[in-house]
């Protein structure tokens, strides 16, 4: 598939998706870009690091910008811990790389917890994940 072609679905992907999906393109996208940004600074790649730890950035930007707040103690507790991955993310372009792996930790758990929240609701009623009869 040529460059533009997958552009245009990926764009088409985004545009069409539910919140549930977008959602989860967005820890995904976080977590994608926090790993390039290790491999780049490894490798000494200190504009490339930056480029991809601003793109984590935006991405948690958004997660933190889209949280309803009003929907009480874990839209707050989101927020706070979003708050705290774009301190780390800041800092590690500052002289500190190590605090990207405090962001790709917290963002890591909290990404596995909305997927399997996500596969639970969506699994039948009555079967576990795997398929087998509830006890």
């Amino acid at each position: 598939m040529n460059p533009s072609a997958a552009n245009a679905y990926r764009t088409q992907g985004i545009l069409t998706a539910d919140p549930v999906t977008l959602t989860t393109m967005l820890y995904d996208g976080a977590l994608k870009a926090i790993r390039k940004a290790r491999i780049l600074q490894e490798g000494g790649n200190k504009a490339g690091f930056a480029e991809q730890v601003e793109r984590a950035s935006l991405i948690v930007g958004e997660l933190l910008a889209t949280l309803d707040m009003e929907q009480g103690e874990l839209a707050h507790n989101l927020s706070g811990i979003y708050a705290y991955c774009l301190r780390m993310l800041l800092e590690s372009t500052l002289g500190e790389p190590a605090k990207l792996g405090e962001a790709e930790k917290h963002l890591s758990r909290i990404a596995d917890s909305w997927k399997a929240a996500i596969a639970s609701l969506r699994a039948p009623e009555g079967r576990t994940l795997a398929g087998e009869a509830a006890a």
